[in-house]
């Protein structure tokens, strides 16, 4: 039995140990696609899924944003071995001068010999090179569904956006379907990107809530994904009654 992560052919598979999943990954490790990878194992990481098997059969592209995300993982803990691994891959890790990144790749083809293999490891400890404390995001994340609208600056120019929220926590949102606009006009732009961009005025409502939450925010993540834009942004100056009303609705929807 498969089960789709996100909407491409991203697939991971339930493994014979209930501890494992085999993460099967369709197209390149770099830019956009990249960023989809990273979505897929904060999920993993939120869940407490932390064995992760992946193949890398159907990879032949991967690029420093790349390794950064593998890097990133194994610092917060999550336990990675990579199969599959083409020598083009294996060319550029080394370029990087990452070679840590090789002492978790198995030579196994074979899913289920990964899987034995990685038994053995967990059974015999041996721990991936910076795992120390499995480190989850700071604040539980629910799945949402609610508009939402803010504004940012780019070029010296105010842009309106409009969003769905996708899932919630007291430090941040992940929004999707993201459309901009001119400030006045509200006449639809090219997206111009919002990385590392302040976001100012997030104003919506929580479901059955008739109070609306002005937040400020930043972008710190975003990728393109079937033609929908999606962006992490993490709240800033939040006051403590904001913070309050966030995590009664976040534990009450657990």
């Amino acid at each position: 039995m498969k089960n789709t992560i996100v909407p491409d052919t991203n697939q991971i598979v339930p493994a014979g140990n209930p501890k494992i999943e085999v993460f099967e990954i369709i197209g390149g490790l770099s830019g956009n696609r990249a960023l989809e990878i990273q979505f897929s194992l904060y999920r993993c990481l939120d869940e407490g899924k932390c064995y992760q098997v992946i193949d890398l059969e159907h990879v032949n592209q991967i690029d420093g944003l790349g390794i950064a995300i593998l890097e990133k993982f194994l610092s917060r803990g999550l336990q990675i071995r990579l199969i599959n691994v083409k020598p083009e891959i294996k060319s550029v890790i080394r370029m990087a001068k990452k070679d840590s990144l090789f002492q978790i790749i198995y030579n196994e083809k074979d899913r289920n010999s990964a899987v034995s293999l990685f038994e053995k490891d967990i059974a015999q400890k041996k721990i991936i090179p910076g795992d120390s404390v499995f480190k989850k995001r700071h604040h539980i994340r629910i799945n949402t569904s609610f508009p939402v609208e803010f504004k940012f600056r780019r070029n010296r120019e105010t842009i309106s956006g409009r969003a769905n929220i996708l899932n919630l926590s007291e430090g941040g949102v992940l929004a999707g379907g993201i459309v901009v606009m001119k400030e006045n006009t509200e006449e639809p732009v090219r997206y111009p990107g919002m990385v590392e961009q302040d976001i100012c005025d997030m104003k919506f409502k929580l479901n059955g809530d008739s109070t609306s939450l002005v937040m400020q925010g930043r972008c710190v993540r975003e990728f393109i994904q079937e033609n929908s834009v999606y962006a992490g942004i993490r709240f800033k100056d939040i006051r403590h009654d904001q913070k309050e009303t966030i995590r009664f609705f976040v534990n009450a929807h657990r």
